[in-house]
Parts: C-alpha cells; structure tokens; sequence
C-alpha cells in the first residue's frame, strides 16, 4: 500500500478486499478525507468505475481526481467522502462472467464484495442513501448496470460517455460480428448474443420502471465522441425519463478521453452532492452497527 497526503484528503492505492464472489482479492484505490467524520454523522461513498483495459490507478493518474475533490469539497460543494476505485479486470465489461479464462463474477464482487468490505473497514454511510457510483466508457456502463441491478444499494449514477446500446436483434448478423471484437470475450467468445441481451440496461430499465425508489442519472457524452457513445447515452436518457427516472443529459464539447472526463466530472459531483446523506435512518445503520468500525 502506498499513502500519501492532500489537502483534504489522503489517497491510498493497491488495496485488496476480499471477495467470495471471485475466489481472490480485489484490488481498489481510495480516496477518503483525512479527518475523522464529524460527530453523529459517517462519509457517503461513491464508487468509480475505469473504461476498457484500466485499472484501480486510472481515475487517480489520469482523472486528477484527488485535486478535484480535494477542490470540492474545501470550496464547500462536496461533502467529506469515500470514492472508492476498483479494478474491474481490465475488459470484464463488469458483468458476471465464469468462462474458462474470464474475468469472473466481477459485477457480485463489486456490488456485494467490495462494498461489504467497505462498509466494514471506514465509518460509512453504510446504506443507499449515503452509496453512489460512476464510470467512464466500459465503466459508464458498469455503473448503471450495477444501479440497476441493486436499486437498493445505489441513490444515484454517473455515467461519462458511457459505452452504452441498445439490444441487439439475434438475427443481425453484422452487429454480432462487431461484438466478438468489441466485447473481448466478457458475453462469451464467440460472441454469444442471448447473453449480451441478457446483460443490457434497456430491458432493466423497463422492468423496473415501478419501483418507487430509483436511483437517479446524470449522463454525460462528448459532441466529438463516436456516434455510438453519443446515441447510446441519449437513448438511456429518454429511457429513463419514460420509465418515470430522474435523468439528467448534457452533451458538452469534448472528445472520449481524459482531458473530457477529467472535466465532466466537477458538474457531475456537483450534482451528486446534494443527494447524498452522512448518516442512515436508524433502522438501516443500527444493523450495520456491529461491523462498522468507530468514528
């Protein structure tokens, strides 16, 4: 483990929580304030997911994001918090996936794992209303589809540029061929479409449309980005706004890269902030109790 000190926050990398899920650690860097939580309250955590091929160091190395939060929350627009940032496995497209050679079950490590792990080891806002998560491309991704799948883990998504589709007809020949290269593997190899369907956010967000607590969105795309990227952010968009989801889109100047995310970010905490909660009703954090350590 390597610490080192901020302003406001110190950073630690190459951490491992344990995971059933996969049958070996995971390895996350963290961001968490360098005091204590103030009394009576415990730090809300956001989760942030890498794109395609990155790890745990990417959102600290190439994101700036310890200067940036460290800038939010001095200036007051962002409370003391965890982020948390996983490796997801590099192009695991955070899916459960128990090939020979796959990545695993990386999408129940994370959701369940990880955050166990979390909520073990730092005074936590150990519930949904103190638990967000975000991800860049592959990771953009990740993140709705963990909100979606654990609504009552996650109060709210971040998703920049998000490497988002719609499902793809069984009998469309030529986006099957695209996603044998595309996927690398994480829906089978060869590209096995019932699974890739059986994985997209679309349906889930239909399927869920009667919840009455959702998680709310914030989707961001670059206006120089693929089409693809842009089209699929805008697609969940009016997904969700459908569905009855507080969703907000911004299509921004910018390209799919880090001089984009590192940007789009600060709006997107800014949003983030007000909905996030330092304690938990007494009903949700008095079950945590036990295992959380003190403040």
């Amino acid at each position: 483990m390597i610490a080192a000190a901020h302003a406001n926050g110190i950073v630690e990398r190459h951490l491992t929580a344990p995971s059933v899920a996969l049958g070996h650690g995971i390895p996350y860097s963290l961001y968490k304030p360098a005091s204590a939580p103030a009394a009576g309250t415990r730090w809300p955590v956001l989760y942030l997911l890498h794109g395609g091929g990155g790890g745990d160091d990417d959102w600290l190395d190439y994101g700036k994001i310890a200067a940036t939060l460290d800038e939010e929350i001095a200036s007051g627009k962002l409370p003391p918090l965890v982020v948390v940032m996983p490796d997801g496995g590099g192009e695991s497209w955070f899916v459960d996936n128990s090939d020979p050679g796959g990545a695993g079950r990386v999408e129940t490590a994370l959701s369940t794992d990880l955050v166990e792990a979390i909520d073990t080891t730092l005074p936590t806002a150990a519930c949904r209303a103190g638990r967000a998560i975000g991800g860049l491309s592959m990771g953009g991704y990740g993140a709705a589809l963990f909100a979606l799948d654990h609504p009552d883990r996650f109060l709210a998504v971040i998703s920049l540029s998000g490497a988002i589709a719609q499902p793809i007809d069984p009998d469309d020949v030529v986006r099957i061929q695209k996603g044998d290269a595309y996927y690398d593997g994480a829906f089978g190899k060869p590209f096995d479409v019932n699974r890739y369907n059986a994985d997209n956010l679309f349906p889930r967000v239909t399927q869920d449309a009667s919840l009455p607590d959702k998680p709310s969105f914030w989707i961001t795309a670059g206006d120089r980005d693929g089409l693809g990227i842009i089209t699929g952010s805008a697609d969940l968009h009016v997904a969700l706004r459908r569905a009855g989801y507080e969703t907000t889109l911004r299509i921004g100047p910018g390209q799919h890269d880090w001089t984009n995310w590192s940007q789009s970010i600060v709006p997107a905490l800014d949003w983030l902030s007000p909905q996030l909660r330092d304690s938990c009703p007494p009903s949700v954090q008095s079950a945590k109790a036990l295992s959380q350590p003190k403040p």
